[in-house]
């Protein structure tokens, strides 16, 4: 298979994820948000939130670093690769859920913050399963069809079982628990799929492998950490600093955004690894090819926007009900953040990172963070829910902005 045939395939592997699980979360979003209300999925929606720490400090930076090295990687590096990367994981998910439980637990023991324990423990299964589901392997290997196919199967169990065991408000640790079980499943599908495709895939690990894994993803980790403290930490702070039905407000706008989020992260999730190699074999068809993606985006998003800004004050009452009336606002805010997302993932995603600017992209994202730390207090004090859409509307603008001067200075891709 060619590299064009491969990234046509991926991509559409991608989309075709991506679009079944717009249909899916269509109909699961909006029920939930129905039933569960404003407070109790704010409750979820906040816990959520804390667990993406968890995620976030165990896939490290090999999320980005585990795809490239197999993409760069002859077919008899897959076993080492694999083995490296996977028991990198699992060693941070046994030193990660221990300090991060101790903390809570010590946070939760002196007042500082209430728990709820049922509800952590629900959600916390995704953390295992997003260890155990590579998703990085199959983006690596470019034969992301697996992916579509594992996904597909597990959220359908799960939307089957939301729908026939959550029917009323009361049952939000079973929806919490439902949509964890997603990736749980994928990945206990995934490492048997693994295990049956590539022989001899579970190699012994090195430890030396393992030390150089982690340096070399030292960088995206800082960078993937700078992205949470102005995505992910604005909803724990919501939710500190006000109460469930606020985060629960916020929520339901951002999780009708994310449908559209998630669908221009699959394009680039499975371009990465195609540029990565295109930048290594043909430099100006790397940059030809990315500038027509700027295109794309830039007509998509301008019309996506102008109908979620016009459409917001009719979908929020008929998805979601009129006690999501506060949705509205925050929709509207945040209806061109798809498109200044898609920018700045092109100009960091797959140009910066493929051409070795992870220094840059570090720094880049470590001033948004300090940004966004600077204005979200006070805009959740004075504007609560639109200050959160305020704040993530004037960090993502910065961070694209910033992006795109860098590389003309550079005179990379903007000239």
């Amino acid at each position: 298979m060619t590299l064009k045939n491969s990234l046509l395939e991926n991509i559409f592997s991608m989309l075709t994820l991506r679009g079944l699980e717009y249909i899916l979360s269509f109909l699961l979003v909006p029920y939930l948000l129905r039933v569960l209300g404003p407070s109790n999925f704010g409750a979820v929606a906040f816990m959520q939130g804390v667990i993406v720490y968890f995620n976030l400090f165990i896939d490290y930076g090999f999320n980005l670093t585990a795809p490239r090295a197999l993409a760069r990687g002859s077919q008899n590096d897959i076993p080492v690769f694999f083995s490296t990367f996977m028991w990198a994981k699992l060693i941070l998910l046994v030193i990660i859920s221990a300090v991060f439980c101790s903390i809570l637990w010590l946070a939760d023991s002196l007042r500082l913050i209430e728990i709820d324990w049922r509800l952590f423990g629900a959600v916390y299964i995704t953390v295992i399963g997003n260890v155990f589901f590579p998703v990085w392997f199959f983006q690596g290997i470019q034969q992301m069809r697996y992916i579509t196919i594992i996904n597909l199967i597990g959220r359908t169990f799960s939307i089957l079982c939301i729908f026939a065991f959550v029917s009323s408000a009361d049952d939000y640790i079973l929806a919490a628990f439902f949509q964890s079980f997603t990736p749980f499943a994928a990945g206990i599908l995934s490492l048997a799929l693994i295990a049956h495709k590539f022989s001899g895939i579970f190699c012994r690990p090195n430890l030396r492998n393992i030390k150089q894994a982690f340096k070399e993803a030292r960088q995206i980790f800082i960078s993937n950490l700078a992205i949470s403290l102005y995505t992910n930490t604005d909803i724990v702070l919501l939710g500190l600093l006000t109460n469930n039905t606020i985060v629960g407000y916020y929520s339901g706008a951002d999780k009708l955004l994310n449908c559209i989020k998630r669908g221009i992260g699959a394009i680039n999730d499975a371009i990465y690894p195609y540029i990565s190699q295109m930048f290594k074999r043909d430099y100006p068809r790397a940059i030809s090819f990315l500038r027509k993606q700027i295109l794309v985006y830039a007509i998509g998003g301008t019309v996506g926007g102008i109908v979620i800004l016009s459409g917001a004050p009719i979908a929020i009452p008929w998805l979601l009900g009129d006690q999501y009336i506060h949705s509205i606002r925050p929709l509207q805010i945040m209806a061109f953040v798809p498109l200044i997302v898609s920018f700045s993932n092109i100009f960091g995603y797959e140009t910066m990172l493929p051409l070795g600017m992870e220094k840059s992209y570090s720094r880049i994202l470590l001033l948004a963070s300090t940004l966004n730390i600077a204005i979200i207090i006070p805009f959740i004090m004075i504007y609560q829910e639109n200050g959160v859409s305020a704040a993530i509307l004037i960090t993502e603008l910065f961070v694209t902005v910033i992006m795109g001067v860098v590389l003309r200075k550079k005179d990379i891709l903007l000239h």
